[in-house]
């Protein structure tokens, strides 16, 4: 049966995704709002390995028929995405035949053609790990799982322990280290849809506490005044960004959504293309329009992410028509 909710939260990861790769880099943006729109987008990213494990961790398969179901859903959008990017990239920026050679060899190990493409790869690692999680997690209690995902928010705080002066040892030789990266935000996914259900009175606290954690992380920083790693300590693999997510997703699943219209749906179905396709849509279709250039910064801002939503969603919503859309945009 699908939940409508997830169906909200990913549209909600790929609004944020856009508007967080949206500002032009010619600096008519105040740095202030630059890094609050990178802040308070970050959980967008985690959002999306949530809803990911939500839906796929409680999966029965064997090995073999979750891979051949689920993982080339993902390994074929890639390698065409990963292509097309490494064209733009030749055509704009020439390269010697030994760089080409390079870069496509390596395209099954490391994101090729653009950056963004890093999630494709990071989400490919998690569908090969999830037959492994899902055994696991058929037999492990909410304890158990609790206690996995304890271990994982202390990595989220290494930044800070560091900062203040402690010795942490976050390499691969380090005591958690494999508790850290993005697995965590695939096994919260699981775990709150599977075991949280919280009153009112236990929402509002725990909202309340993340609220208080998100403002002062970034305020407190600051208040030093000394110079610190921005996206080690407030993006993606940090507490706060992390507990955004969890505002975020709880706030959700408070309204208790039980149908959406059918083009949301649909919307919704269609946010994994819109991730491959935005960057092209944004950088070399609507940065590059002068009227779009004429815009102060936080205009430009708006213009460029509704831009994108809606030729990005215009154009996969064509693609998905194609028989072979399987294959480019996963659906």
């Amino acid at each position: 049966m699908r939940n409508p909710t997830l169906d909200i939260l990913r549209l909600l990861a790929i609004t944020m995704i856009v508007l967080m790769h949206s500002p032009l880099p010619d600096g008519n943006s105040p740095g202030w709002l630059l890094s609050g729109i990178s802040y308070l987008t970050a959980p967008g990213i985690g959002l999306f390995f949530m809803v990911s494990g939500a839906l796929l961790l409680r999966n029965k398969l064997s090995q073999k028929e979750f891979l051949k179901r689920r993982f080339s859903k993902i390994l074929w959008p890639t390698l065409v995405w990963s292509v097309f990017y490494l064209a733009l990239k030749y055509w704009s920026e020439p390269s010697t035949a030994a760089e080409a050679t390079t870069e496509v060899l390596s395209i099954p190990l490391s994101a090729q053609g653009h950056g963004v493409l890093w999630f494709m790869y990071t989400l490919a690692g998690l569908y090969l790990l999830t037959p492994i999680l899902s055994q696991w997690l058929q037999r492990a209690g909410k304890r158990e799982v609790l206690f996995y995902l304890g271990l994982w928010a202390v990595t989220l705080i290494y930044p800070y322990l560091k900062f203040f002066g402690l010795k942490i040892n976050d390499s691969d030789t380090g005591i958690l280290y494999y508790f850290s990266g993005y697995a965590g935000y695939y096994l919260l996914g699981y775990w709150l849809s599977e075991y949280v259900r919280l009153s009112r009175m236990k929402w509002l606290i725990v909202t309340a506490l993340s609220c208080a954690a998100v403002v002062s992380a970034p305020a407190g920083l600051l208040l030093t005044g000394r110079e610190f790693d921005f996206y080690k300590m407030l993006t993606y693999l940090s507490l706060p960004c992390a507990l955004m997510s969890l505002m975020w997703w709880l706030l959700l699943h408070r309204f208790n959504i039980k149908s959406l219209p059918v083009w949301v749906t649909r919307m919704s179905k269609l946010s994994f293309g819109v991730y491959l396709i935005h960057i092209f849509v944004m950088r070399w279709l609507l940065w590059p329009l002068p009227w779009v250039q004429a815009f102060s910064g936080p205009v430009e801002i708006v213009v460029v992410t509704i831009g994108t939503m809606a030729i990005s969603w215009a154009v996969v919503w064509c693609v998905s028509r194609l028989p072979v859309s399987k294959y480019i945009i996963g659906v």
